[in-house]
């Protein structure tokens, strides 16, 4: 190798070793596990509150008087777990205020531009951060709903089982039957809150309370051709150029659209579980923790 390539092959290593030294170290990833900005974050100017899940407990003389305050001003619209009541109350659950404060600074000037000026006193602006903090420590994954700060499960068993069996009787006897489809019910679920995840939704857990999936494949459709013919079976497929149904006698039919010709007709099963489940709301959600207060006893 002559001496020129070679100081060539010099130069060039040492441009490379410079460059990779001029470059600054990389930012460590944001959220729980590196320090940078974001919420999950603790220190430096760019972090935005703590992580929930790793703030330690107040001590339980400090979560009971936080509790007691917070039920007796915030739970009416927000609910104890913090999920809200809607429309009077919105969920807490992903609230920036609530996610960024520390002690009570953030929540405490927010109460007092609330609609109605809510001004705690003393102790009780900390008291009540730190419940709200304990709730936001268990929720769980997927905005699925919090568990209680102590580990325990919460009774959502309140309502009164005499008035939800004589609203079952008015609202939901008509398409079901607590003697044939919903028969042990109760045992069926792993708990109460299971159970009236279920029949509320009317779609999940291992008894369906509607009368099949939702609008879409597999419902009940009818077809009309442009020349008035009908075609009835269960939907296979619909888009904007075709739609596929399985007819009465199994066979699979295949028609062309051209905008809504045909004429596409989706029937949802469920639509009178629907129906039943928005005329359940109430403020206090009374209805449905009658309801679910007498399925938890059809064992």
């Amino acid at each position: 190798m002559s001496k020129r390539v070679l100081s060539i092959g010099v130069l060039l290593c040492a441009a490379l070793v410079s460059a990779l030294v001029a470059q600054p170290p990389a930012a460590p990833p944001g959220g729980r596990g590196g320090a940078a900005a974001g919420r999950g974050g603790g220190g430096g100017g760019g972090g935005r509150g703590f992580p929930q899940q790793a703030r330690p407990l107040a001590p339980p003389d400090v979560l009971a008087r936080g509790k007691a305050v917070f039920e007796t001003n915030c739970a009416r619209c927000h609910a104890t777990d913090l999920r809200g009541n809607p429309p009077q109350g919105h969920s807490l659950l992903h609230s920036l205020i609530a996610l960024d404060d520390k002690q009570g600074e953030l929540i405490a000037a927010e109460l007092t531009k609330h609609e109605s000026p809510i001004n705690l006193a003393g102790g009780d602006p900390v008291a009540v951060a730190e419940y709200v903090h304990s709730i936001l420590k268990t929720v769980g994954g997927q905005a699925s709903p919090p568990n209680r700060p102590d580990g325990s499960d919460l009774n959502i068993v309140v309502g009164d089982a005499k008035a939800g069996a004589a609203y079952f009787a008015k609202g939901c006897a008509g398409c079901h039957s607590v003697t044939g489809d919903l028969k042990g019910i109760a045992s069926k679920y792993a708990d109460a809150r299971a159970l009236q995840n279920g029949w509320v939704q009317g779609t999940s857990g291992p008894v369906r309370f509607g009368r099949g999936g939702g609008a879409g494949v597999g419902n009940p459709v009818t077809v009309t051709l442009a020349n008035g013919t009908k075609l009835e079976g269960k939907l296979v497929r619909k888009d904007d150029f075709l739609v596929v149904l399985t007819l009465a006698d199994g066979t699979r039919k295949a028609i062309a659209r051209n905008g809504d010709v045909p004429k596409v007709e989706v029937r949802d099963p469920n639509e009178a579980h629907k129906k039943m489940a928005l005329a359940l709301d109430d403020p206090d959600n009374k209805n449905m923790h009658d309801v679910t207060a007498y399925l938890v006893t059809l064992k």
